[in-house]
């Protein structure tokens, strides 16, 4: 049987602090990759975390209805040795639940690697921490209005987080990071290497990222 994820407790949050082996420490020089447009509605710059919001993306903490929030800030980064592959997988989701095909013009999507200037604390939901605050493992694949009013509920009790670590929904080698605006700190003053997804230079590697996906690039 499939398990439902269910509403935060706001009290049960705020009195199970994570402890020891519960949180994701990314050590400053951490590498982290994403995906964003350079174009459209939703155009990002590779170092812009979000303000409007909540969208339909899984950890939003920006309280609805969706609007620009005034502090509240929100970015999706993958990390670890398949970073690559997990940034793809994020980006092109599809409404089915996989990973429809890599769409390499539409929006211009750009994809950018950093070092963080900082050490980033994030709460693993891998960890049991998830099970002793009342929830369980469907927070990385169940309903994104629940998981957003869990992110939300973590936002607000435990000031000493940047974020959540978790696993990729659509890929489970991924691994996920999502940088609230108390991170921001960590993004440094420029990338590693940005290059649009179209480059020549990346062809080999997104048609490996798509094989490995079991998708195409378009």
């Amino acid at each position: 049987m499939s398990e439902r994820l269910p509403l935060p407790v706001s009290g049960r949050i705020r009195d199970t602090p994570p402890v020891d082996g519960e949180c994701v420490v990314l050590p400053e020089g951490t590498p982290m990759v994403r995906v964003h447009p350079r174009g459209g509605a939703t155009a990002l710059a590779w170092n812009e975390l979000r303000a409007f919001g909540p969208t339909n993306s899984r950890f939003d903490h920006q309280p609805p209805p969706p609007r620009r929030h005034p502090r509240r800030r929100i970015g999706y980064f993958t990390v670890g040795p398949d970073a690559f592959v997990a940034a793809l997988a994020e980006c092109f989701q599809d409404a089915a639940g996989g990973v429809g095909p890599l769409d390499l013009t539409t929006r211009r999507p750009v994809i950018t690697v950093f070092e963080t200037t900082m050490a980033l604390t994030l709460v693993d939901l891998d960890s049991g921490w998830v099970t002793r605050a009342g929830g369980n493992q469907a927070i990385q694949s169940g309903p994104r209005a629940v998981t957003r009013a869990w992110s939300r509920a973590v936002y607000r009790h435990h000031h000493g987080l940047h974020g959540l670590a978790y696993r990729s929904s659509v890929w489970g080698p991924g691994r996920c990071v999502a940088l609230w605006e108390r991170g921001a700190g960590a993004l440094p003053a420029g990338p590693t290497a940005t290059r649009p997804l179209d480059d020549p230079g990346l062809t080999l590697a997104v048609l490996d990222a798509a094989n490995r996906l079991g998708t195409v690039a378009l």
